[in-house]
């Protein structure tokens, strides 16, 4: 690890051009974490699962209403009584009713499934929060992943401008050397050929740093034509042990704390099931005034005021198997929960050892490349004076010319690769919003 720091370092070293309006990996970062669109609809979603984790929204409070109601009739009206009250026979007889009152309806008791929503409804609250924590980590990565690009890119550039140095230099030499004699034509039109070809790697890498740049725009919610500078100092996330990295990601990575709680989702979903077993105690109740107008009758006219209220039992007994069958399903999902819970932890630690493993193979890759690096530069200095002597073609001076680039590129690669895989644990262990 020491090492792998010291080429770290050595990496970072590298850069010098920083300009105080270039924009850092942190500041790139906290300006998409404030302004990127997937980010303000999980901002959203988590405000609304806020406001649905409450007892209110469970059940717990009763339903109030304000009722009223107005009749009115007009009707023939032929009425016969017993005994001594006389009969009526009326044409256009109006009826008037009219009533106004506050009523109430309460859920007394429902098998404990109230309970269990209540519990649901915080569990799909924490369920929000982790989707946007991983929406956030998904962001970061890929900012991070960008800007790492973003540098290799730029080192692979400073190499190909140095090689395309090498070519220029040998079309001088082989354009002076066919003036004299000593070269032929084709070795002027493949010098040329290779230059041409040096130049288009050049427009190629800058076409992909412009790129990246208008996708770290969109990312942060600007423009992608918007003009961005980025620092080209490379932040490296403070490294521990494999072990606590395993110990961390099994207590806060999102995706497994994700799992956990659709499981916790699922156990809950039983219960609020098995609870239609039980009886459903509901009560009711109003307090108003009622006016009634009987334009034939015994009774002409009748006024209350008053509360009343009830208490309703239900038992379910039999629903064609329905309940039966839904009590069924939701053990099954629980079932499929906890085996993508265990699959989550499987995969965290399948993650965990292949960053483990890319580390080695970068730590390595880095040393060779480096080595390789001064071979190449040795290789191709002998290459050109041997070229210059006439003692080898130019095919063989061209390869000895790319395979310094090809090792610095290797080289490029590889040290940006460890930073990447750096950041890949960090997001594993749960610590990527932190660093």
């Amino acid at each position: 690890m020491k090492k792998i720091s010291i080429l770290l370092a050595l990496l970072c070293a590298t850069y010098s051009g920083f300009s105080q309006s270039a924009l850092s990996l942190e500041q790139i970062i906290a300006l998409a974490l404030q302004s990127n669109y997937d980010v303000a609809i999980a901002t959203n979603n988590i405000s609304s699962a806020n406001n649905n984790a409450t007892k209110a929204q469970a059940g717990y409070l009763p339903n109030l209403n304000l009722n009223s109601g107005l009749n009115y009739s007009r009707n023939n009206t032929n009425l016969t009584f017993g005994g001594v009250v006389p009969d009526i026979e009326k044409d256009g007889v109006e009826n008037t009713s009219y009533n106004v009152g506050v009523g109430f309806n309460y859920l007394v008791f429902n098998g404990f499934g109230r309970v269990h929503t209540y519990q649901s409804l915080m569990n799909t609250q924490q369920l929000t929060s982790l989707q946007s924590k991983i929406i956030s980590e998904n962001l970061v990565l890929d900012i991070v992943t960008r800007y790492l690009d973003i540098q290799q890119a730029n080192l692979n550039l400073d190499a190909a401008l140095n090689n395309i140095k090498i070519s220029q230099d040998r079309l001088k030499r082989v354009t002076i050397g066919n003036e004299n004699g000593s070269r032929n034509k084709l070795d002027v039109l493949s010098a040329q050929v290779d230059l041409n070809n040096d130049s288009l790697s050049i427009l190629s890498l800058q076409t992909a740093i412009q790129k990246q740049l208008a996708s770290l725009n969109t990312l942060m919610g600007r423009d992608p034509y918007t003009a961005i500078e980025v620092s080209e100092l490379i932040p490296v996330p403070a490294q521990q042990s494999m072990t606590v990295l395993r110990e961390q990601a099994l207590q806060n990575n999102a995706t497994l704390l994700l799992a956990q709680v659709a499981e916790e989702l699922a156990m809950h979903q039983i219960a609020i099931t098995e609870s239609r077993r039980l009886p459903t105690v509901n009560m009711t109740g109003n307090y108003g005034y009622n006016n009634a107008q009987n334009g034939a009758g015994v009774v002409l006219s009748q006024k209350t005021l008053g509360f009343s209220s009830g208490l309703t039992v239900t038992m379910p007994i039999f629903n064609g198997f329905q309940l039966t069958t839904a009590l069924k399903n939701a053990e099954l999902n629980q079932a499929n929960k906890e085996i993508e819970l265990k699959k989550a932890k499987l995969s965290i630690q399948n993650q965990l050892r292949s960053a483990e493993l890319d580390i080695e193979l970068m730590s390595q890759t880095i040393t060779a490349q480096a080595q390789n690096i001064e071979l190449a530069k040795t290789a191709l200095e002998r290459a050109q004076l041997s070229y210059s002597n006439g003692t080898i073609t130019f095919n063989d001076l061209r390869i000895a010319q790319l395979n310094i680039l090809l090792a610095q590129n290797n080289l490029n690669q590889a040290k940006i690769n460890l930073v990447k895989v750096y950041y890949t644990t960090a997001r594993l262990a749960g610590g990527l919003l932190t660093n």
